[in-house]
């Protein structure tokens, strides 16, 4: 029995620019800290977590919080804010609230993307990726994966580990310094293949 090769890596050409802040993403995948709701809807709660999110070594904080929060969390300082939206109404709330970034679903994307709004494009599971792919085209728009929901931690990691190579660039986590992990051992490989690959 001869077994077929798998398919190969997408190739992803890729930089998003945050405020001040640009990301190289061709081979390293940005960790998304997902900013649970204040226990008690207070300012003072999101600022905290923004701030421990980044000395945990997040890349960017990731929210779903009601505007009035987003702009706290925009003001902690230190980490781009992305706020995950579900309509185009969102959208344009979060980021009157500062947010440099929106987390839209596949059939959102066709209407944010031409806007000039920063936009990435979450998927909610892995078997998703190739047509989310399909549907940004060339567009300069990084796919998303949120694991926060995932429950058990080592389908949370088989998760991220499948998901960067396929063309994910933003993983969403409530655990920053195991994905931190993730992206920085996929990133090392990734970056040898690459190297080779161009050697070719």
């Amino acid at each position: 029995m001869i077994a077929s090769a798998p398919p190969p890596l997408p190739r992803v050409e890729l930089a998003l620019t945050l405020g001040d802040r640009t990301f190289d993403l061709r081979w390293r995948a940005l960790v998304g800290a997902v900013i649970a709701a204040p226990r008690f809807g207070r300012e003072s709660e999101v600022l905290a977590m923004v701030r421990a999110a980044g000395q945990a070594g997040a890349d960017i904080a990731v929210t779903s919080l009601p505007p009035r929060l987003v702009g706290p969390a925009t003001r902690a300082g230190g980490l781009p804010v992305a706020a995950r939206v579900s309509s185009l109404e969102a959208v344009e709330a979060a980021s009157e609230a500062g947010a440099t970034l929106v987390l839209v679903p596949a059939d959102l994307v066709d209407a944010v993307a031409d806007t000039g709004t920063a936009v990435a494009l979450v998927v909610e599971d892995v078997g998703e990726i190739d047509r989310a792919r399909t549907l940004i085209g060339d567009r300069p728009v990084p796919l998303a994966v949120d694991t926060s929901a995932t429950a058990n931690p080592e389908e949370a990691l088989a998760i991220e580990s499948v998901a960067v190579p396929w063309g994910c660039r933003l993983l969403c986590t409530t655990n920053v310094r195991r994905t931190r992990r993730v992206v920085e051992t996929v990133a090392a490989l990734l970056a040898a293949q690459r190297g080779q690959d161009d050697r070719q």
